[in-house]
């Protein structure tokens, strides 16, 4: 028979041996995941990586070719790009979508009013009080002071006078109550989870251009048409078959005729190229991750007797940039290449 004090001892051990496996068992399972996710977080930043250079070189590509009419194209860019609005690239690296972005789909950032600014911060979702509070504080006739300058501060300011050179749109941001959201969008996730931009300042007003016109058809915001007085529902509707295929201009003027909008189809001499890539996996598909960076160009007729001069000029670029269009899967031609790439 065993003795009782002999039986205590040797089931506290079990229980010591049990409580250390369990917690040996969490530990490992822990260094396991950590593993997983640096390893999974490794590889989608290579692949993200590899998108930016994919999307950048695809950006200078364009920008040459624009410059450099190939063959017998003739004529100026904005007539050899009139159609030519959005191009597929596929490379045995990845698969890049290049779109050319007019900055005509926005109206002179010099030219905003009360009303203006009022219309549009009420097509992002402001309450009126809040719209009528910025509009007021942004018009104000009060000149702002060096302390009260900062990005949302409560003091009194104004945006006309000499806090404003009209150069940025980053200096709406000195207004009080305009946040970030407010001038760079905010972006939702449809219900087919697809991520869009709902909109800001940004994608609506441009300081590159002077005098307001009709809105060019590929780069207007729909929140701009709200703005403009089209009803959310046809803005939605308009933003919705541009987005749903590559070449939407045949959709988009049956759309035109049942509701009359004035819009134009010109590149301009001022515009955006933006490019989305995603690279391609060893079983050739393309990736999950997309980059989207874009360059903003000008270009300025040159007097024949000062060819020297170069007439384009890069503004800005963007490292990082977002396209509606790229988010979603249906404008992706997810078929692997070829093995052998024909010469």
């Amino acid at each position: 028979m065993i003795p009782i004090a002999k039986k205590k001892t040797q089931g506290t051990a079990l229980l010591a041996v049990l409580w250390l496996t369990a917690a040996l068992s969490t530990i490992a399972f822990s260094v396991a995941d950590t593993v997983r996710a640096e390893t999974e977080r490794g590889i989608a930043a290579q692949e993200s990586l590899r998108a930016y250079y994919l999307a950048r070189g695809a950006v200078e590509r364009t920008y040459f070719e624009i410059r450099n009419p190939v063959g017998d194209a003739g004529g100026s860019f904005t007539d050899r790009f009139a159609a030519r609005r959005r191009m597929y690239l596929q490379e045995p690296t990845g698969d890049v979508l290049i779109e050319l972005l007019s900055e005509h789909g926005k109206l002179p950032m010099r030219g905003l009013s009360p009303q203006l600014l009022l219309r549009l911060l009420r097509s992002f979702g402001e309450s009126e009080n809040d719209a009528s509070a910025i509009v007021q504080k942004a018009f104000s006739a009060t000149p702002p002071t060096m302390a009260s300058t900062g990005q949302n501060s409560g003091a009194a300011s104004a945006f006309r006078p000499a806090i404003a050179s009209m150069e940025n749109v980053e200096e709406l941001l000195l207004v009080p109550g305009i946040t970030s959201e407010l001038v760079y969008g905010r972006y939702v996730r449809l219900p087919d989870g697809r991520l869009v931009n709902a909109g800001g300042l940004a994608d609506c007003l441009s300081p590159y251009i002077k005098d307001a016109g009709p809105l060019d058809l590929y780069s207007v915001h729909p929140s701009l048409l709200e703005a403009n007085g089209v009803s959310p529902e046809t803005a939605r509707e308009f933003a919705e078959i541009r987005r749903q295929a590559f070449q939407p201009l045949p959709a988009l003027q049956s759309w035109l005729q049942r509701h009359p909008i004035q819009v134009r189809n010109d590149l301009g001499e001022v515009f955006q190229i933006r490019a989305t890539a995603r690279v391609r996996l060893p079983n050739g598909m393309l990736s999950e991750t997309r980059r989207t960076v874009s360059l903003v160009l000008q270009f300025t007729q040159v007097h024949p007797r000062f060819m020297f001069i170069n007439p384009w000029s890069q503004l800005r670029w963007y490292d990082r940039a977002f396209s509606d269009i790229a988010a979603s899967d249906a404008v992706w031609n997810n078929t692997p290449l070829p093995k052998a790439l024909p010469r």
